[in-house]
């Protein structure tokens, strides 16, 4: 009995203090690392200074490839969706998703308008 209310007390501490997916997202990221084919590398010249903004009302702003590309995200249970607003960007997205988030590392895969997919890692822009 104790050890079930001992398991009960932390489970509950552990939610109740940590963060919630949309606390966590709801930053400005900075580009990390790009992962093309299987590897991972620095970003090049015309992504050096990629990032992305995620505000709280459900719409993002980000630099990809040093083009503007902005859109809506959402969480649907376990899963971050980002949607990409076509008409008011300036880089060809085809489809993106949200491989991994944590407080520390976003990873954003996405195919671009030469059908190559990569995903981007960013970290806080703190």
């Amino acid at each position: 009995m104790k050890k079930s209310i001992l398991v009960l007390f932390v489970l509950i501490s552990s939610i109740a203090f940590s963060q919630s997916k949309k606390e966590i997202l709801t930053q400005k990221w900075k580009i990390d690392k790009v992962e093309e084919f299987g590897q991972q590398f620095n970003p090049m010249d015309n992504q050096i200074n990629d990032w992305i903004q995620f505000s709280s009302n459900g719409k993002f702003n980000a630099i990809i490839e040093s083009n503007h590309v902005e859109g809506n995200w959402s969480i649907n249970g376990s899963k971050v969706v980002v949607s990409v607003n076509k008409k008011l960007s300036k880089t060809i997205i085809n489809w993106t998703k949200v491989k991994s988030l944590s407080n520390e590392k976003l990873a954003v895969e996405y195919q671009n308008g030469d059908l190559i997919t990569a995903t981007l890692h960013f970290i806080p822009n703190k």
